[in-house]
Order: C-alpha cells, then sequence, then structure tokens
C-alpha cells in the first residue's frame, strides 16, 4: 500500500497534509479520529478491565475520558474551530492514557496504543509542525510511564502476568488497527487529491486549447484585416502585428525600446521625408493615454514605394480604468491619394477649359451687346422706335445670356474650386456684393438691421456672390409698381451666426420652395424669368463653406433666405 501511495504521490505531484487540498477533508478526519478513540477507550475501560471489579480509578480515567471525547466532538460541531478541539482532543488523550497507564502499575501499553497514533493524527489535523511535536510528546510519555512502572511512583498493577500479556496484545491489536483506520484514511485522502488533481489538470488543459483555439481565430481574423492592427502592452511590448503591418513595413514585430519604432519600422510623416519622432508615433501617444484620430503619416521602406497611411490608436484599458496597452491601425491611402491628385489635375484642366470657353463665349455676346447700342444711338435707327426697341431687347438678351454664362462657368467650379475659409467680416461682404449689383438706392432699398460687423468662418468670394444673388433676387422679384426693398439680418447663437436677407416680394408656396434650390428650376413671374442657378449657387456655396442655407417664405408675404455660418470669434457683441 505504501508503494502505491508513494507512486500515486510521485505521479500526481500531490500536496502533503497541511496544504489547501485536504482543507475540505480534515473536518470528517477529526470526526473519524474521535470515533476511534472513544472506540478504543470503551474497549479499554468496559472489555479489558473486565475481570477487575468494581469502579477502579483506571475505570474511571476512561469514562472521564469518552465524556471528553464527546463533549470535545459536541464543541467542534457548534464552534467549526478545527484547531482548537483537535489541540483539546490531542491533551484530552495524552493525559488520559498516560493517567491510565499510571493507575494500572504503569504498564505502557494502554500509552502504547494511542502515543504511536497521536503523531499521525497531530501530522493530519495540524500540520508537520504538530506532528513533530506529538512524536516528542508521545516519546516522553512512554518512557515516562516506564520509569513510573520500575521506580514504584504508579498504582500497582490489579493484573496478573497473563492479564498484562493479554492486555499488551489487545493494545497491540488496537494499535494496529488505529494506523490501519489512519492508512486507509490518508490513502482515500491521497486518491481524492490525486483525482482532483487530475480533474483540475484537465480543466486547465481544457481552458488552454480553448484559449489557444481564441487566440489562433483572433489571429485569423486579423491577418484578414486590410488594415494593419498593432498592440502593444503598457510597456511597450508588441502583442499583435497582423499580415497587413507586416506586409507595410517588410518585417515582422521586433522585440525592441519604443524609441526605436521609427527608425525599425521606417515611419515618416506624411511628406514621407521628415521621419517621425518617437513621441509622435500613434502606437506610443496611446500608451501614454492619448487617443490619435485621423493621424496621416507615411511608411518609406528603402527600395521600396513610399506608402501613405491614416492611422488612428486607442488607448486600453482594464475594469479598475488601469491602462493595460493601446491598439493603433493603419489604413494605406497611397491609392486614394494618387486618385485624389489625378482628380485635382483633371479639375484644373476642366476649370482651365471653362476659363477659355467663357471668354470665347463671352466674347461674341459683349460685340453683340457693343453693336446694337451703337446701332440704336445712330441717327439713321434713332427715329425708328420699333427698331430701337428690338435692338435694346437684343441688347438685354445679350446681357442676360453673359449672365447665364457666368452662372453656369461658377456653378460648375464649385464642386472642384478650392475654398479657403478664414474670418470674415459680414458687412464688408454686403458692402461689396452691393457695389457688384450695381442696384441703385432708387431701384432698391437697402437696410442693415444690425450694429457692428461680426466675423465668420467663410470665403470671402463665395460669401459675398451669395449676397449678391440675394440683393438681385429681390431687386427682380419686387411686387408691381413697389420699390424693392431688403434688409440684412444677423443673429448670434452659440457659436454660429444666422445671416439674412429679407425682400418684401411676391413670396412663395411650399410647392415653390421646394423646387427653388434645383438647379435649372425656374420661379416664373410675369416680369422675370429666372435661369434657376442664383440660389442653387447659393445653397452649394454655402454647403462647401461647412454652413446651412434655407428660405422662410409665404405668398404675398416676401422671402426671407437665411443661412447659418460657424462664428470666427465666438460671443461677438452684437446688437439683433
Amino acid at each position: 500500500m505504501r508503494t502505491i501511495v508513494s507512486k500515486i504521490v510521485k505521479k500526481t505531484k500531490t500536496p502533503l497534509p497541511g496544504s489547501p487540498v485536504f482543507e475540505e477533508h480534515r473536518g470528517p478526519v477529526f470526526y473519524l479520529v474521535t470515533l476511534v478513540f472513544a472506540l478504543i477507550a470503551a474497549i479499554q475501560t468496559f472489555v479489558m478491565q473486565g475481570p477487575v471489579p468494581g469502579m477502579t480509578e483506571a475505570r474511571w480515567g476512561g469514562v472521564a475520558a469518552l465524556l471528553f471525547f464527546a463533549v470535545i466532538a459536541g464543541g467542534y460541531r457548534l464552534t467549526g474551530r478545527l484547531k482548537a478541539a483537535s489541540i483539546v482532543l490531542l491533551a484530552v488523550t495524552y493525559a488520559a492514557s498516560i493517567y491510565s497507564a499510571l493507575k494500572q502499575g504503569g504498564a505502557p501499553a494502554p500509552t502504547l496504543s494511542y502515543a504511536p497514533f497521536l503523531p499521525i493524527v497531530a501530522t493530519v489535523l495540524l500540520g508537520r509542525a504538530a506532528g513533530v511535536i506529538s512524536v516528542g510528546v508521545s516519546i516522553a510519555a512512554i518512557v515516562f510511564c516506564t520509569y513510573a512502572a520500575q521506580s514504584g511512583l504508579a498504582t500497582p498493577s490489579p493484573h496478573n502476568p497473563e492479564e498484562l500479556r493479554i492486555l499488551l496484545a489487545s493494545a497491540s491489536v488496537l494499535l494496529a488497527i488505529g494506523v490501519t483506520t489512519y492508512a486507509l484514511t490518508y490513502e482515500n485522502l491521497i486518491l481524492n487529491a490525486t483525482r482532483e488533481t487530475i480533474k483540475a489538470k484537465n480543466e486547465l488543459e481544457e481552458k488552454a486549447a480553448a484559449l489557444e483555439e481564441s487566440r489562433n481565430f483572433l489571429s485569423a481574423v486579423m491577418d484578414a484585416t486590410h488594415d494593419a492592427v498593432i498592440a502593444a502592452d503598457a510597456s511597450g511590448k508588441l502583442s499583435i502585428f497582423n499580415r497587413a503591418a507586416r506586409k507595410i513595413h517588410g518585417i515582422d514585430a521586433q522585440p525592441m525600446d519604443s524609441q526605436e519604432w521609427p527608425s525599425t519600422y521606417s515611419l515618416y510623416e506624411a511628406d514621407g521625408k521628415t521621419q517621425l519622432t518617437f513621441d509622435k508615433v500613434p502606437l506610443f501617444c496611446a500608451i501614454h493615454g492619448q487617443k490619435v484620430s485621423g493621424r496621416q503619416m507615411a511608411v518609406a521602406v528603402p527600395d521600396r514605394d513610399i506608402r501613405y497611411m491614416v492611422a488612428n490608436a486607442t488607448p486600453l484599458y482594464d475594469s479598475k480604468k488601469k491602462l493595460i496597452g493601446a491598439v493603433a491601425t493603419m489604413r494605406d491611402v497611397t491609392t486614394e491619394r494618387q486618385q485624389e491628385e489625378e482628380i485635382r489635375n483633371q479639375n484644373r484642366e476642366i476649370d482651365k477649359f471653362a476659363r477659355v470657353a467663357s471668354l470665347d463665349l463671352q466674347a461674341p455676346l459683349n460685340r453683340i451687346i457693343m453693336t446694337s447700342e451703337a446701332l440704336a444711338n445712330s441717327p439713321e435707327i434713332r427715329a425708328s422706335a420699333r427698331t430701337r426697341t428690338d435692338l435694346a431687347a437684343v441688347a438685354s438678351a445679350a446681357k442676360k445670356m453673359g449672365g447665364l454664362i457666368k452662372d453656369v462657368l461658377y456653378m460648375s467650379r464649385l464642386p472642384i474650386g478650392e475654398i479657403s475659409l478664414q474670418p470674415v467680416a459680414v458687412r464688408d461682404c454686403i458692402e461689396a456684393a452691393i457695389d457688384l449689383t450695381g442696384v441703385s438706392e432708387a431701384d432698391c432699398r437697402l437696410d442693415f438691421r444690425f450694429a457692428g460687423s461680426p466675423e465668420v468662418m467663410a470665403d470671402p468670394q463665395c460669401l459675398t456672390h451669395v449676397f449678391r444673388n440675394l440683393i438681385e433676387n429681390a431687386w427682380k422679384h419686387a411686387k408691381p409698381d413697389v420699390r424693392a426693398h431688403a434688409e440684412f439680418t444677423c443673429v448670434v447663437e452659440n457659436d454660429a451666426v444666422t445671416l439674412g436677407v429679407k425682400d418684401n416680394g411676391r413670396g412663395m408656396t411650399q410647392e415653390q420652395i421646394d423646387a427653388l434650390f434645383v438647379p435649372l428650376e425656374r420661379i416664373r413671374t410675369d416680369a422675370e424669368e429666372d435661369s434657376g442657378l442664383g440660389l442653387a449657387i447659393c445653397r452649394e456655396s454655402l454647403t462647401r463653406m461647412g454652413g446651412e442655407f434655407w428660405v422662410e417664405s409665404e405668398p404675398g408675404a416676401g422671402c426671407h433666405f437665411r443661412m447659418r455660418l460657424p462664428l470666427a470669434r465666438p460671443k461677438a457683441a452684437l446688437a439683433s
């Protein structure tokens, strides 16, 4: 049996008594030991001392021991304090066995039935140190009882030599039973611990296999991602470096200090010429708690084409808000950048062609206008009213055609033109627009309904063009026989400015408003027929500048064209 136990312990490396593996078994072992001790005491008291008549002192000691065993078991049951109960159990057992031995002539038999067994019990219940102490106490008890029997300190034994031999034999049998019981119990403990260890080992292996499978799955997902994904722990050690990252940098993750990342992985500024400093690397910034979004950069590996990237990085925190690392992604935008450059080149060519075409178209129109006006003022034509009217109509149509060409050219250039946002004084743009329209005060009354000149973030040319269109719109669509009137409004709301041009025209229905901003959709009146481009240009211009454009109107109540733009200097002092 010892060989089997040794093999099991060696194979499984099961912890010995005193380790946490045995904690849940110590309670049952305590009850078992107490029961065995009580049985031994009962056998010695009522069976082995059977030939002795009456209640001897040894028998009284046995009865007292039985009572103590019952009290100790009950106390442990109530309090659950195993250590204290075990110490009391051992102390009572030693005291009862020594007392019983002294009252039987110092015969060591009663003591021998307990003494070798108690160190084993102490080891199981209290640990190795208690077992060593118990060995010393057992040896001392046996020596003391033997000395007491030889020196006459013990009570004369009531047994004859034959009874003593029987008593010794019985004690040996009891000792064998106790040791065997302990061995079986101990073996059972080890087997239970072994099974638990094997179970725990199997569970650990299953979890390890599941973790490895999960890691392989994550790695496959990362490798299937087109963007480069790179992650590092809080110390800067790279833990994820997917296939796209390896392809971009031409190497795998390398163990190194984060200060060497720019040179090792060929990280550059967006110009592709200036190498990044380590503290500007997105992953480094994220490891130090900074979130990076849309960072333009380049990877310039020697002997390879420069690749342009857009990088994002974010810190990673655990459930306790502790920084545990960071993850960064890089998207290759080289192709998009090349396509954008090609589009810009094509747009420049289109813009150049549009300018040339505009000049080529404007030249004959200007000639028609000049010729018509010259003919209308000639003596031969001046006498004919109908001819003058026809020539005036020709000149007017040519001027409208010229304006339409300008609008078409401006509209076509809006999506491709460069927008330069800068602080712009609203009043300056309105006054410039008034000068460009050439509208006189007699034709259209112009009123400012705000003080000061707030600055908005806009393109000055675009904003001036918007106001020019709105002023001309108020003049063209005035009610018959009513002087046109345009009011300029301005309201500051939070960090934005709402500007407006309010006229006294005919107003519009909701159906007309819905069609108002569609290019070439014309709103017809008895007096004018609009090209349909002016208001569409206004909305497109405001959209390009990051603003909004809308109209508020009712039939017969005029129109209030409004636009909202960001305020260049928040909370400017204005009076509305």
